[in-house]
């Protein structure tokens, strides 16, 4: 086996337990190793679309800490998209663990895109060109709620209560077609920060001496409307092979489970993505639904089209797709659903506003920050109770 094929094995053995931070999902309990791990494996996971606030860069890194793996988001790197027909160069920012374009950024159908990336040492990462492809609508979306939708052994070992949702679309017939499904969840949020041993000033925790006999953090208010946004836990895909030009009917696109009860939107997109990106979200699954471990033998080479143009055996984990996207979204009422919620609450705490022995001014609020996990922007499909 050479050098390459080796980092990629052995990368694979990681790439489960880095997905399993990046999708909220579980494949494994942290572990001491079995196999010669190599820390400084990069894994980014890039999205450029044809809808506006849809594309974002992910950049982690491995490392070994106190003999267990994790990957780092990366910070201080110069991200851009490159449209590789008018030269155009679009500049990301880093805003909260992603780096993210300009809010109406968009791709177009026909267009090619490429990522570039250089890290804050100087290591160069760039993807081959990505075409965009015509978008399929969505006709139709649905839920249906189980009080015993999925089990997680994380959550307890358990089943678990939430909404399956799914769509229906019209397969194009002149052509294959591939699909990959994420979706975005809307909650309202009432507390925009939470201050463990500190107080909120500046925009910032400011780590104090909280007064003995006290709950040990401060909740702070959010400023304004603001929503919190979750992600999928798993990947969904698929090909028309069997299908091609056919109405699909109540397909299952994803499990929303019960976190809160709070009432929610959410919102489906369904991307349009080449062949070569449909072989690597396969491969993507199959890591994500092992369950034999993380020592397993992976299924396959998870080869995406990222490499460091200055060192060809300096492997990249990960993948750039130019995707053309359609999104649909719904609106659910959870206020009378059964079952208890996933996620336990802290007791609202505040900072006292009358002889208070921290520095002033004395705060409860704080700013509804816009990144990729929160919002201050109403949801479209949102119906205020």
């Amino acid at each position: 086996m050479d050098r390459r094929s080796t980092l990629i094995f052995k990368g694979l053995k990681v790439i489960c337990f880095y997905f399993s931070l990046l999708l909220l999902s579980s494949c494994i309990d942290a572990v001491e190793p079995e196999f010669e791990f190599r820390e400084g494996l990069v894994f980014v996971e890039s999205i450029a679309s044809t809808v506006p606030k849809a594309s974002f860069v992910t950049i982690n890194q491995s490392t070994l800490e106190f003999g267990v793996y994790v990957v780092n988001f990366v910070e201080g790197a110069s991200v851009t998209f490159e449209n590789t027909g008018t030269g155009e160069i679009i500049n990301l920012t880093e805003i909260r663990n992603s780096y993210l374009p300009p809010e109406d950024f968009v791709v177009q159908p026909g267009e090619q895109w490429k990522l570039n990336i250089q890290l804050a040492d100087g290591k160069k990462i760039a993807s081959a060109p990505e075409q965009v492809l015509e978008s399929v609508p969505i006709n139709n979306i649905e839920v249906r709620y189980d009080p015993e939708l999925v089990f997680r052994e994380n959550l307890g070992g358990k089943f678990v209560p939430g909404h399956e949702v799914s769509i229906d679309f019209e397969d194009p017939a002149d052509n294959e077609n591939y699909y990959y499904w994420t979706y975005k969840t809307y909650e309202n949020l009432d507390f925009c920060e939470k201050c463990f041993e500190a107080i909120w000033r500046n925009g910032e925790c400011i780590p104090t001496e909280i007064a003995r006999f006290r709950v040990r953090y401060f909740d702070y208010a959010c400023d304004i409307d603001c929503w919190r946004i979750r992600f999928p836990e798993t990947v969904t895909i698929f090909n028309d092979r069997f299908s091609n030009g056919k109405m699909i009917t109540q397909f299952p696109v994803g499990d929303v489970l019960l976190y809160t009860k709070e009432n929610m939107v959410v919102e489906v997109q369904q991307f349009s993505i080449t062949p070569a990106a449909y072989d690597y979200y396969k491969v993507l699954k199959d890591v994500v639904d092992n369950n034999s471990g993380l020592n397993a033998p992976p299924p396959a080479a998870l080869v995406g089209n990222l490499s460091n143009p200055d060192d060809s055996e300096d492997f990249v984990f990960g993948r750039f797709t130019a995707a053309a996207t359609s999104t649909a979204s719904l609106f659910i009422d959870r206020s009378s659903v059964e079952g208890s919620a996933i996620e336990l609450r802290d007791p609202v705490n505040f900072e006292p506003q009358i002889a208070s022995p921290y520095p002033p001014p004395a705060t409860v609020i704080a700013p509804c920050s816009e990144n990729r996990e929160r919002t201050g922007v109403r949801p479209e499909k949102w119906e205020s109770q």
